[in-house]
């Protein structure tokens, strides 16, 4: 006699015996997404293919898909009208200030 297990669900919705492919897309707990589609690399003109490929372009030139950033607010290029000084100034502040921040935290686990 084989050994069955079954699988009750928190939300107290109808058991159903674990790996039952069809008792699971019955619940909704399946989601079959399609492979991405190949693409040209506008970085380096190669051709990559599927979700392996857009990593391994993502993680080659140190860049983010354009969906990861949904919901982000845009930057302007030219939106900045400060002199350079004080653009460098405000930089410099803010390395600073993450500078601090690390070695604060860095401090905290480090003794």
């Amino acid at each position: 006699m084989s050994r069955e297990s079954w699988v009750y669900p928190s939300d107290g919705g109808e058991p159903y015996r674990k790996g039952d492919r069809e008792s699971r897309v019955s619940q909704g707990g399946v989601a079959i997404l399609p492979d991405l589609p190949d693409f040209v690399s506008p970085i380096d003109g190669r051709s990559y293919s599927g979700r392996a490929g857009l990593r391994e372009h993502c993680r080659r030139h140190d860049v983010v898909p354009n969906a990861d950033l949904a919901g982000l607010p845009t930057l302007q290029v030219n939106s900045d009208q400060r002199p350079v000084e004080q653009r460098r100034a405000d930089a410099a502040e803010r390395k600073r200030i993450m500078i601090d921040a690390v070695s604060r935290e860095y401090r905290k686990y480090n003794g």
